[in-house]
């Protein structure tokens, strides 16, 4: 399929052939190229111009010649006179209706050369404007597509905006005890309670990744951060001392039980 840049470099071109077409250059330069083949004429143009001549010296010449004959009768040579005038007013008269002809074969063959010339030029204008409506509808296209295109890059950024939005509700249900929980990083969990409860940055990470000393029991005004994870985790008390102190033996609070 031809594309936007094509069709319209296809359209300039045709537009410009179209344009070429000049009807009145091409009669002018037709009636030129018909004159200088039959050479304006001339032939016929020298026969008129000859018998006009002749039949206008007709008369003075006969009467002058009969001046000194037996023919002194002015009826007579009046009758002789116009029997001489034939001659050249019949050569006057054949060469003006040759030309007549002549014009007349000229308007018929130019006739037919302008119409088909005339029919040319339509044509190519029409080539020119079929162009111009498929360049129309190549841009139209072009248009469409890039609409579309920045309608489904909206949609998907929509898409991906709800996608976060589901996934960070199930996190939040998650957290709550809901369906759909999120898994929980443990240490990250540490860290941030230990922040919490008022630890330094080094400390809250130590005792996240690598337990607390014994020595170092984790309080909090709010009952310890043992009773805090295990309301939020909902688990018993035994397993968020677990996960708290990294401590996998038997529970710390059982064994001072048995010490007691």
């Amino acid at each position: 399929m031809a594309t936007t840049a094509q069709r319209l470099a296809e359209y300039e071109e045709l537009y410009r052939q179209a344009q070429q077409y000049d009807p009145n250059k091409f009669q002018n330069d037709f009636e030129k190229e018909y004159n200088e083949a039959v050479n304006y004429n001339k032939d016929l143009i020298d026969q008129q111009s000859s018998a006009l001549g002749e039949l206008q010296t007709v008369a003075p010449t006969l009467r002058e010649k009969y001046m000194n004959t037996l023919i002194s009768d002015p009826t007579a040579q009046m009758a002789l006179i116009a029997q001489a005038r034939q001659a050249p007013i019949t050569q006057w008269s054949t060469a003006s209706n040759l030309l007549n002809a002549r014009g007349q074969r000229y308007q018929d063959i130019l006739g037919k050369a302008l119409g088909a010339y005339q029919t040319s030029a339509n044509q190519a204008n029409m080539a020119a404007e079929n162009a111009w409506r498929l360049y129309q509808d190549a841009l139209q296209q072009d248009q469409f597509n890039r609409q579309l295109a920045a309608s489904r890059a909206a949609a998907a950024r929509q898409e991906g905006i709800n996608l976060a939005d589901l996934l960070s509700l199930a996190g939040q249900r998650g957290g709550n005890g809901g369906e759909g929980k999120k898994p929980v990083d443990v240490q990250e969990a540490r860290y941030n309670q230990y922040k919490e409860m008022g630890y330094t940055d080094e400390e809250a990470y130590t005792y996240a990744t690598k337990g607390i000393p014994e020595d170092r029991p984790v309080t909090s005004e709010k009952g310890g951060v043992v009773g805090l994870l295990g309301k939020i985790w909902g688990r018993p008390l035994d397993w968020a001392s677990k996960v708290l102190y990294g401590y996998t033996g038997p529970n710390r609070y059982s064994s001072q039980k048995k010490k007691k």
